[in-house]
Order: C-alpha cells, then structure tokens, then sequence
C-alpha cells in the first residue's frame, strides 16, 4: 500500500498542477495582476457609483465653463445647448462632489464607448467567461490606445457572441439583438443605465451590412433608434468606479487605468493639452466630423483628482483640427477649482445658498 501511494502521489502532483496551470490560463494571466485580487460584487460598484453628491456650486462652475466656452467659440461651431460636462471634484476623497451641465441627455459618445466594452470584457475575464489571452491583451490596448475601430468590433463580437452576417429573421434577430445588449445589461447593473453601449464603431474598410444596420432600426434626429449613447453624468461616474478600484475587481481596476493612461509615448487627448503642470491623465476621447468628446481622470501635482466628462456637438464638419470646445470648458473647470479649497469641513456641511456665495467671493477675488 505504502509503496503504491509512493508511486501514484507524483503522478497526482504532476496532474494537479496541469490543472492548476490550466486554469489559470482561463483567468489573469498577467502575474502582475495578482496581488490585491478580490471579484468585486455588481450591488457593491453600483453603491460606489452613487456615492458622487451633487452640488449647487458644483453645477455652477459647470454650467458657466460649458455656456462661456461655447460662447467664445461661437455659433459657427456650436451652441451651449450643444455642450455637455459632468465633473466629479475628489480633491477631498472623503467628499467626492459632483457638478453637470445637460448630464442626464443621452448623446453619441463615439470612441468614448470603448471604456463601456473594456469593463465587460475584463468582467466576462474575472467570470471566466473570456480568456485574457495575448490576443486579448493587444485588442484592448489597440481599442483604449489607439482607439482602434476593427479591433473594437473584434472584441464586442467576443462579448457578445454575435458577428457580422446577413440580415436575420425574427426569431433569429431578436435573440442577436439580445446578445448586443449584454454590455449595457453590465452598465445597468452597477448602477450606470445611462450608458448604452450595443453598437460596433465603424470607420473606413469595416464591413457594414445586413444585421448590423438592421440592428440600427429607425433613423432618428441626431442619430439612430439602437445607436450608442451616453450621459455625461454616468460616464464620469464609470471613471469614478474605475479611479475607486471598484469594478470587476481591484487589479482589473489597475490594468484599465493603465490602458487609459496618457503620458509621454501614448496617444493624446482633448485633455492632454490643457493639463496642469505636474499632473497625469486617464482619459478616453473621441470624434466625428460632427463630435468632440473627451472623459478624463485628472490627477493634479498635489495629489487632488479631478474627473470630467465633456461631449459637445459641432457644426465643421470637415475640419477634425476645429478648435476644441471641451478643451476650454476642462481648462475653465479647473481654473475655477483652483480658486476653491478642496476641502470641506463634513461636520459643517455648507448649504447650496453658502456653497454659491463661496464661488461668488472666489470669483470676485480673482477677477480684482
């Protein structure tokens, strides 16, 4: 018997950690990812996601930067009823604020959306779901880089398993339209149904027929019935979670900050342009002839982090190098949080009526 388990217990040790190794392939492969690992709860990054408060002050200094950059830029370009920002003011982490402008209207993100199918992607990982493969690995960096189209569709073709084809028939369709939804299904359920990822990105040389515009449905004003919108609102609450460590789980967290990163070698942003001395950036853009938009985690010199999601819609069609509107209303966000201390003494919260005349003195003072 002693001699049978002395044969047999190598063997076992060698199988089991075939599986081992097996299963590991299924999940993080990137060693680096491990240390911190925990699967964060959807009920949990939902909870982290409403913590954001809304502020009379807040919303002032967001509403006046959207109006004013608008204004300077004029109506050849674009309109304040065309601009809209939400920031989230975590200079005081124990306090995170948050100011709008129109943040609640749903608009066409372009290349924004991405972040959207990043999360899902990394959570269908974590559920074991998708396998964080090289390939994997280089889609995402190409999609959050350089912000990619083909490599996109490749990857929401892997979530959702769907592709491209001819048109389908009813029973067929609704069951492919189903599986389209499943990024914004992931969006709704931590607390973010105002993003409405369910579309491919398309630029020149990507296939676009059959099921794909039958998926579309009716033309619509600005765009179409099933197309991809946001609010400005929900998606600086996504970058909120994700800035927090609070979706999929904390190393994933990690390795999407990392993707989003947009330093020295990395491709830039709105953002990038107007950024403080000493300060890094996160941030995901994205443009059509008739967009300008950016999201962004703005990570000052002293520490303060500033998040703002600003879309807006412009008129020159043509000219993808038109002078940036959500350049301005960022670079007037900040100026104005510059004048305002970070800090607020939580045992004597301030009322709306206090927190204006606060912004009213700031603003006085510098103007002087």
């Amino acid at each position: 018997m002693r001699l049978t388990t002395l044969i047999l217990l190598p063997t076992l040790l060698l199988l089991l950690g075939g599986c081992l190794h097996r299963g590991d392939k299924k999940g993080w492969t990137d060693r680096k990812l491990a240390p911190g690992w925990r699967t964060i709860p959807l009920a949990e990054s939902a909870a982290v996601a409403a913590e954001p408060r809304s502020v009379s002050w807040l919303d002032e200094i967001v509403r006046s930067a959207s109006i004013r950059a608008a204004e300077e830029l004029g109506d050849d370009m674009t309109t304040p009823e065309e601009v809209y920002t939400t920031v989230i003011d975590l200079r005081d982490p124990r306090d995170p604020r948050m100011g709008s402008y129109q943040g609640t209207d749903s608009v066409y993100p372009a290349s924004v959306i991405k972040t959207c199918f990043m999360v899902t992607a990394l959570d269908m990982v974590a559920r074991r779901e998708l396998v964080l493969d090289q390939e994997l690995r280089d889609e995402l960096r190409a999609m959050m880089e350089r912000s990619s189209n083909i490599t996109t569709n490749s990857i929401l073709d892997k979530i959702s398993n769907t592709g491209y084809g001819p048109r389908l028939d009813d029973e067929a369709f609704e069951s492919f339209r189903h599986k389209r939804h499943i990024t914004h299904r992931h969006m709704v359920d931590i607390g973010l149904p105002g993003l409405y990822p369910v579309m491919k990105t398309f630029a020149d040389g990507t296939p676009f027929y059959g099921r794909d515009p039958q998926f579309l449905g009716q033309r619509m004003p600005d765009n179409f019935e099933f197309s991809n919108k946001m609010t400005t609102d929900d998606t600086a609450r996504l970058f909120y979670l994700i800035w927090k460590r609070a979706v999929v789980s904390p190393a994933a967290s990690e390795y999407m900050l990392d993707l989003m990163y947009r330093g020295e070698g990395r491709s830039g942003t709105a953002f990038r342009r107007i950024l403080p001395d000493g300060a890094r950036l996160y941030s995901k853009s994205g443009s059509t002839n008739l967009d300008r938009h950016d999201a962004g985690i703005i990570e000052l010199a002293d520490g303060g982090v500033v998040i703002i999601a600003s879309f807006a819609k412009v008129r020159n069609r043509g000219d993808r190098h038109a002078p940036q509107v959500i350049e301005r209303v960022a670079s007037l966000v900040l100026e104005e949080l510059d004048n305002l201390p970070g800090s607020l003494d939580q045992t004597t919260a301030e009322s709306a009526e206090e927190g204006l005349e606060r912004l009213r003195r700031a603003r006085e003072e510098r103007n002087q």
